[in-house]
């Protein structure tokens, strides 16, 4: 009866598996035992054993590698050991050196100037380096990681990582410069007011700012860090920390008709949040400024019309850069120009609701405000997910807040402007204006004239 619970008790240990951590599909478990086996010798064949194709094609073998052998000893002869050795390096290493040098060699070398244009990039970004390094090396907040790649379209734009000591997380910092004409003064009570206004920004559709500082060199915008990139990564399928002039070079196939409604519809009402809260009209909106996080359009890039930047072009108010935007998600290439019927019916033939949406953006007589787009048959039967536990605050902006805003109201007009109806616009505010200011100088002349008669 013993021997039988000992028998059954070993089966039950046989039958259960190890516990392993970690991927168990790739474990081995090791024996065990200690004892070695015994290593099998393989026995030599014999001649007799083979059949008589076999030995055949061993001899045609071994006749061609003799008369291989004895031709290149012939052709050798008359060679230096020095020789011999290249033609074997040229042999064996000949194509593998040829591909190397395809693989490793620079584009920017086989341009003119393209030395000095590499070694002046390189000492831009050294520079810029060595700007965040000195400002944060006494930051008791914020700690240097790593230097990225130019991953946006401005070329004077530099990003980095960093570590959030007292959260935890890493961030996102891009360090810019500020232009001549910025509307604000870079200040401590200026990078106040900043945040008040950024923290009274908070919705499930805008990407938040988390900090600012103002440097020597520019303003540095500290944002969360973010692995799936942007709206463009994602319509290119790149990688958001790849260089930009790399990753969006060839067209994609565009989104699918759910993912083009869904995000449109999201960037629509982030918009329409900007518009409520007094902010300045987004001529930053691109691709590029939208960030995608768990499948949601957040609107960023913010600081751009308040630290005075030049915005990208094809640069147009909200709802034209929006038709970009909606053209590129859909066709997968961007447009530096309104499009045309001919896009419109070969480039969006898959997509007839967005080709009837921008064919009312751009085609017509009057361009359709924000809140005309949402009506939309593209967007109108979207669900808003986000919104449905979201408390947002709608809290009254102070008196510093509300005069930055009105400070950043008028921005630079945007360059090229790309319909009729804009021009027409601003031509008519420009000469409104104008009437103004000969109305100014006309009641000016005439207290001028008063006073001299009242002086004689």
């Amino acid at each position: 009866m013993f021997n039988l619970y000992q028998s059954i008790n070993k089966k039950e240990d046989q039958d259960k598996q190890p516990d392993v951590i970690g991927h168990e599909r790739f474990y081995q478990a090791r024996s065990r035992s200690t004892k070695k086996k015994k290593r099998v010798t393989r026995r030599t064949h014999s001649a007799a054993e083979f059949s008589a194709s076999t030995l055949a094609a061993a001899n045609k073998r071994a006749a061609f590698r003799t008369r291989s052998q004895s031709s290149e000893n012939k052709s050798d002869e008359g060679k230096s050991t020095p020789q011999r050795v290249d033609s074997l390096v040229k042999l064996f290493f000949g194509k593998r050196q040829q591909g190397s040098g395809q693989k490793h060699e620079y584009s920017a070398l086989k341009t003119d100037g393209g030395v000095e244009k590499f070694r002046e990039e390189r000492q831009i970004r050294n520079g810029a380096f060595i700007t965040c390094r000195n400002n944060l090396e006494n930051n008791d907040r914020y700690e240097l990681k790593t230097q990225l790649d130019i991953i946006g379209s401005r070329p004077d734009k530099h990003w980095f990582i960093v570590q959030d000591n007292i959260l935890g997380a890493e961030r996102l910092l891009a360090l810019l410069p500020l232009p001549s004409n910025c509307p604000i003064s870079p200040s401590q009570a200026t990078k106040d007011t900043l945040l008040a206004l950024f923290r009274g920004l908070q919705h499930p559709y805008i990407h938040p700012i988390l900090d600012i500082e103002f440097w020597d060199a520019g303003a540095a915008v500290i944002t969360p860090l973010n692995p799936t990139g942007s709206l463009k990564d994602l319509i290119y399928g790149s990688a958001w920390h790849e260089d930009y002039e790399k990753k969006y070079t060839s067209k994609s196939e565009g989104l699918s008709l759910r993912t083009i409604q869904c995000l449109g519809r999201q960037i629509l009402e982030g918009l329409l949040f900007l518009r409520n809260r007094y902010f300045p009209q987004l001529y930053h909106l691109h691709s590029g400024n939208v960030i995608i996080q768990n499948g949601v359009a957040r609107l960023a890039g913010l600081e751009n019309p308040l630290l005075g930047l030049i915005p990208k072009p094809p640069s147009a108010p909200e709802t034209l850069s929006f038709g970009y935007l909606l053209f590129e998600m859909t066709a997968g290439y961007e447009l530096p120009e309104p499009p045309t019927p001919a896009h419109l019916q070969l480039e969006l033939e898959r997509a007839p609701k967005v080709a009837e949406t921008l064919d009312y953006i751009f085609q017509t007589t009057r361009t359709p405000t924000l809140d005309e787009l949402v009506r939309c048959d593209l967007f109108r039967g979207v669900e808003l997910r986000e919104l449905r536990g979201a408390s947002i605050i709608q809290s009254t902006s102070n008196s510093d807040v509300l005069d930055l805003l009105e400070s950043v109201k008028n921005p630079v007009p945007p360059s090229p402007l790309r319909r009729k109806d804009v021009v027409v616009v601003i031509e008519e505010t420009r000469l409104e204006d104008i009437i103004e200011e000969e109305d100014n100088e006309d009641s000016d002349c005439s207290v001028i004239e008063t006073s001299k008669t009242r002086n004689r």
